[in-house]
């Protein structure tokens, strides 16, 4: 990789390299979700519609979605967020996490999982949650969870991974349960469908 420019290079989260010249060919999906996520929240602040795109689109209590027939909530709660620092930091996690697994996993199979991960996050927070709730962070857990398990996998087998996806998970663990702001059923629920998935994978 030639050059160290932060919009061309920099270390990956999970070890190795991450360029955006390899993230348009190998991870096009990631990609196109890092771009639906921004391009929402842009053009829902520049349109001064923010608090109501939240209102529309966040996943609702259950019982709420059901009864009103909003059932587009389950996927568009997944592609919005409530402010600058929540986008931000979502899309970095992803960027490097989704850089990592769609390579590897296939990109028509990693696009069902992040999705299917995400549609059965908002469930559970519709069944578990009493207010609204947005934001990619469920389907990142999930993405997460899926990454912890095989490289708890390869150490438990001695081999070194050079992957800081431990302390990352335990970080982003410790935030859940001290922000209030922070869907802890999401977050919890995202990360348990990620290790499942990755168990059963093996099966």
């Amino acid at each position: 990789m030639k050059g160290c420019d932060f919009l061309d290079y920099y270390r990956g989260a999970f070890g190795g390299n991450i360029a955006f010249s390899f993230l348009k060919k190998h991870a096009p999906f990631t990609i196109a979700i890092m771009a639906i996520n921004i391009g929402i929240f842009i053009l829902s602040s520049i349109l001064g519609i923010h608090n109501w795109t939240i209102i529309k689109g966040g996943m609702a209590p259950l019982k709420f979605v059901l009864i009103n027939g909003e059932y587009w909530r389950f996927l568009s709660s997944m592609f919005i967020h409530g402010n600058l620092m929540h986008v931000g930091f979502n899309m970095l996690i992803l960027m490097h996490a989704g850089g990592y697994l769609e390579p590897r996993m296939g990109t028509k199979r990693f696009m069902v999982f992040y999705l299917g991960s995400g549609l059965l996050v908002s469930l559970f927070t519709g069944l578990l949650s009493g207010g609204l709730s947005v934001g990619a962070s469920g389907a990142l857990f999930a993405v997460l969870g899926y990454i912890l398990y095989y490289d708890l996998l390869a150490r438990r087998r001695g081999i070194e991974t050079y992957s800081s996806i431990i302390p990352l998970v335990l970080l982003n663990l410790v935030f859940t349960v001290i922000v209030p702001s922070v869907s802890t059923v999401g977050h919890l629920s995202g990360l348990a469908i990620g290790l499942l998935y990755a168990i059963i994978s093996r099966i």
